[in-house]
């Protein structure tokens, strides 16, 4: 069997890099979310601060 020892530098990369892009994926994924419910929030409040006329 051959010695992998020499691609420990290699893999440790690779395991850094694919951590990285899933923290980002994950934290992208959260302020989309997260500005998605403020939206909705502010449009609620304006809706209870601005009744619509009823003719």
């Amino acid at each position: 069997m051959r010695d992998m020892s020499h691609y420990y530098g290699l893999i440790e990369i690779a395991l850094t890099f694919g951590g990285f892009m899933l923290f980002i994926v994950w934290q992208v994924r959260t302020l989309k979310r997260d500005i998605r419910a403020r939206e909705a929030r502010e449009a609620a409040e304006r809706a209870v601060a601005r009744p619509q006329k009823a003719d």
